[in-house]
């Protein structure tokens, strides 16, 4: 397309709303729009006299999706709602960009009801509202809320929302703040009395409680004054405004691809006024696709290679060759030493384990101890009566759990893909793999032993199929289900077990002499009861469970590794079809860790070739620090550390003794993730990269005294070299600053004084386009909220403010619980997908101030495909400003830096 054609919308970029809809309509673009504006405006009307718009249902376990359902929808609407905006259907129109999972804040559109109805409640009752929804299943009510009517609501309700919250301290970026509101009222036709109360400057804070609820009212009055329908084309026409000027800013010389085009921001618009169609876009901008534009209608159906060690023969006879060479080339495929992938050496793992598990409860007595413990799923401790942990190397045969050892010993961990480190707790992973069927059949026995044998359970017998409801159900959709004959002999077998009995654990005797004779005291001290007739119903569940797996346990074992790897291979493919190109490692990992760690070790790589596709990089294999058994060496540390037994009377007499240890114990467990991070930076962690804020540390001088300590203690017990002695970083920084002054180089890690004024952070670059931002950060390095991250869509935040390249920061104005400014650079991906920080993309930050401060940091070339990186930090000392050169990179993208800094990046 040449870029001097006419189109129907140039004019439109500088247009009110009413003359960009005026527009629209003369060149015949508005009736596309018709039904959907209808409905939104119909809602919108319902929601401003005092209806709910939208209802949230929670979803039931920790891991569960809620659902949502827009309320009032026609047969006919939701029929149509279901066409446009069903995942399935969005993606077959080429929106591969939609999320499998969003964070929905529902509670938006039920805000105007909430406010009529539950006036002093409202604000409350709307931030429950939010939900994490998943949109495999369709969810079209979900994307219609998340692309039309959460942004339309929004807009609407801000002066509500921004009068909840904490306001910016400085009066400038409230003034700012407000101004922006009034125009987008004043563009939506709203009448500027609506904002009276609300305004800076207009009284709000005067008003009583009682005061600010009339005030929500009259602003709800105000607004519902307006015709619906305006309202809600208007607002339609800012977002295609958006829209116009991201393609206008793409399409200097043609159409730009689909994916450089929809940002964000805009995925969102295309969802929700074009049902994910970009080539209805283009329609609509009366534009030509690019030529190399590939809409992907669906995906390639999943090819897993697993299993063909089994068809070896079967090969061979078919090639006529030797079979054992087929074993070899199947070997040199897999990349290990035998034609056996690591997914089926697993599967195999399994059946051992659950023969033996099976054994095991089969032959349990009574007067035995209980087998809590077989299973690690605990919490780890070191109290005094903690003898049930890891039971399981114990009572399971030596060669079961070395094979476990061995099949689960290592991992990747999220953030540091490309490593692969040691695994502390191999058994609790290998629990997590064979997932619900281990949950329902391991509980049910334990629930058997507990009820009978005492000292408690925590459901009777016939309570079974509610208390296990959530395995029960996730086995009968896998097509495993357990047997409802189980439930009902259950059932009935509690009602012919033995009265219960009183558990005695001590009895005392004590000879009493009186006036009138002599007798003995007896005082007995009960733990619980137990009912005669374990054996009974122990053979019942064997029964079960033995049918059970005899039936579906192979079965079920493969479904859980074909199902963990089509799901990643699914999510590799929509990756392409989104991105235009495969994933690097790093961005592999995101969605690939859980069934890397549970089918192939943490070996990606691996990963990569059971679903078909060349793997981009190959992770690192670091010498292992963990020296053996996780839960011993954390027990070791509890004691290298002053860890003591705990027991009722230390809980009952030092009770801040009992609550240092419980410390104590925290630090000894994280002492295993310690050692992971170690072997994936290949250096001991620092505190931040600990993560140590988390922590609580027990010791007079808190982290200060007790982090030495405990790296220390580390590196003793794993033969390391202790990390290199560093003086306190409040006197390491006093002996490395220098005054503010003229044409000074900081080299990485440096830092120097900042005059109490306005400071400038201006970044120069070469090669790949680079978007600067900032993020404010209190003392714990973590961001108050996502108001706190300033970019070109949020270019003001109390005091901070983006412009092109460059980042303002106005000290004075800073707001005392703010305790650094950080400057980043990230790649534009939308501009260079493929492009990363090296040699030949490069960055140069000047820091400059009025007074004459005038510093420069280069950093060296990155060399790790880094995408974003912090350039510098401006944080408070003492009484004062300083800058620090710190050039950290992310591989992980800006989905790391946001999870460094809390910031949320969802939906």
């Amino acid at each position: 397309m040449a870029s001097d054609l006419s189109r129907w919308w140039e004019p439109a970029l500088d247009a009110r709303p009413e003359e960009l809809l005026s527009l629209e309509a003369a060149a015949g673009q508005q009736q596309r729009f018709a039904q959907l504006d209808a409905l939104a405006a119909r809602l919108l009307a319902a929601a401003l006299a005092g209806r709910p718009v939208a209802s949230v249902v929670r979803g039931e376990g920790p891991a569960a999706a809620d659902s949502v359902e827009v309320l009032g929808l026609t047969a006919q609407e939701r029929t149509w709602c279901a066409e446009a905006f069903g995942l399935h259907e969005q993606q077959r129109r080429g929106a591969w960009y939609l999320p499998q999972k969003m964070s929905l804040k529902a509670g938006a559109v039920n805000l105007p009801h909430l406010v009529r109805e539950r006036p002093a409640h409202a604000l409350t009752l709307a931030a429950d509202s939010s939900a994490g929804v998943s949109l495999v299943d369709g969810a079209a009510d979900a994307v219609l809320l998340w692309s039309v009517l959460v942004p339309l609501f929004e807009t609407l309700i801000e002066p509500v929302r921004v009068r909840a919250a904490v306001p910016p301290k400085a009066i400038d970026d409230q003034r700012r703040l407000w101004s922006g509101i009034e125009e987008r009222y004043r563009l939506l036709g709203i009448a500027d009395e609506a904002l009276e109360t609300f305004n800076f400057g207009g009284g709000w804070h005067q008003l009583d409680r009682l005061g600010q609820q009339y005030a929500r009212l009259r602003l709800l009055d105000a607004i519902a004054a307006v015709d619906p329908l305006q309202l809600v084309t208007r607002h339609r026409s800012l977002q295609m405004h958006d829209l116009m000027a991201g393609f206008a800013k793409k399409a200097k010389t043609g159409t730009a691809l689909a994916r450089r085009v929809l940002t964000r921001a805009l995925q969102r618009v295309a969802c929700g006024y074009f049902a994910g169609d970009w080539l209805a876009v283009l329609d609509y901008l009366q534009a030509p696709p690019h030529p190399d534009e590939e809409v992907i209608t669906a995906l390639p159906e999943p090819r897993l290679y697993v299993g063909m060690s089994a068809q070896a023969a079967g090969m061979a006879a078919e090639a006529g060759i030797p079979e054992n060479e087929i074993h070899a080339m199947l070997a040199a495929f897999l990349g290990g030493p035998t034609s056996l992938s690591p997914v089926e050496e697993r599967v195999a793992a399994l059946r051992d384990w659950w023969t033996a598990f099976d054994q095991t409860h089969a032959a349990q007595r009574p007067g035995m101890r209980s087998l809590w413990g077989l299973v690690d799923n605990e919490v780890m401790a070191f109290e005094a009566g903690e003898h049930g942990q890891q039971l399981f190397r114990q009572v399971l045969p030596a060669s079961v759990n070395e094979q476990v050892d061995r099949l689960w010993q290592s991992v990747t961990l999220q953030r540091h893909a490309k490593s692969i480190v040691s695994n502390p707790r191999p058994h609790q992973l290998m629990a997590e793999t064979l997932g619900p069927a281990l949950e329902f059949w391991h509980g049910v026995a334990l629930t058997a032993w507990f009820v009978c044998e005492g000292p408690y359970s925590r459901t009777p017998l016939s309570g079974v199929a509610d208390y296990y409801s959530r395995p029960l159900a996730a086995l009968r959709d896998v097509g495993c289900p357990v047997s409802p004959d189980l439930i009902e002999e259950l059932r009935t077998v509690e009602g012919q077990l033995g009265p219960e009995e009183e558990i005695i654990r001590e009895r005392t005797e004590l000879p009493v002499d009186t006036a009138i004779g002599s007798f003995t005291l007896t005082m007995s001290h009960s733990n619980g009861s137990r009912r005669e007739g374990f054996e009974r119903v122990r053979d019942i569940v064997t029964r079960h469970r033995r049918t059970w797996a005899e039936q579906y346990l192979d079965t079920y074992l493969q479904q859980r590794s074909r199902t963990a790897l089509q799901e990643v291979a699914r999510a590799h493919h929509r990756y392409v079809a989104a991105k235009g190109r495969p994933p690097t490692l790093i961005q592999f990992a995101q969605f690939a860790i859980p069934a890397a760690n549970q089918w192939t070790g943490g070996d990606l790589g691996g990963l990569f070739t059971a679903i078909g596709e060349p793997a981009p990089a190959q992770q690192e294999r670091p010498a292992r620090l963990l020296p053996g058994d996780g839960s011993d060496f954390a027990r070791r540390v509890y004691i290298a550390l002053g860890g003591i037994s705990v027991d009722n009377d230390l809980r009952m007499n030092r009770p801040e003794e009992a609550q240092r240890q419980w410390q104590l114990t925290r630090l000894a467990v994280e002492s295993l993730r310690y050692l992971q991070l170690h072997e994936a930076l290949g250096q001991p962690p620092t505190p931040k990269q600990f993560g140590s804020a988390r922590l609580a540390w027990p010791w007079p001088g808190e982290e200060a005294e007790g982090w030495p300590v405990f790296q220390h203690t580390l590196a003793r017990l794993t033969n390391t070299s202790p990390p290199s002695e560093t003086p306190n970083a409040e006197a390491a920084e006093s002996h490395t600053a220098t005054p503010p002054s003229v044409g000074k180089t900081l080299s990485k890690g440096a830092n120097a004084s900042l005059e109490a004024e306005t400071v400038t952070v201006r970044l120069t670059t070469t090669g790949a386009p680079v978007d600067v931002s900032a993020v404010l950060l209190t003392s714990h390095g973590k961001v108050r909220g996502d108001h706190d991250l300033v970019f070109y869509n949020h270019p003001h935040q109390d005091g901070v403010h983006s412009s092109t390249g460059a980042i303002t920061a106005e000290l004075p104005h800073i707001p005392a619980d703010i305790h650094s400014v950080a400057v980043i650079a990230s790649i534009d991906l939308e501009a260079q997908p493929t492009a990363v920080f090296d040699q030949h993309s490069t960055w140069r930050a000047e820091t400059t101030q009025p007074s004459g401060t005038s510093l420069s940091f280069e950093p060296a070339p990155f060399t790790s495909d880094e995408t974003v990186a912090v350039v510098v930090e401006i944080y408070r000392h003492a009484a004062g400003w300083k800058v620090r050169a710190v050039g950290q990179g992310y591989d992980t993208g800006l989905a790391g830096m946001a999870t460094d800094f809390g910031i949320n990046i969802e939906g």
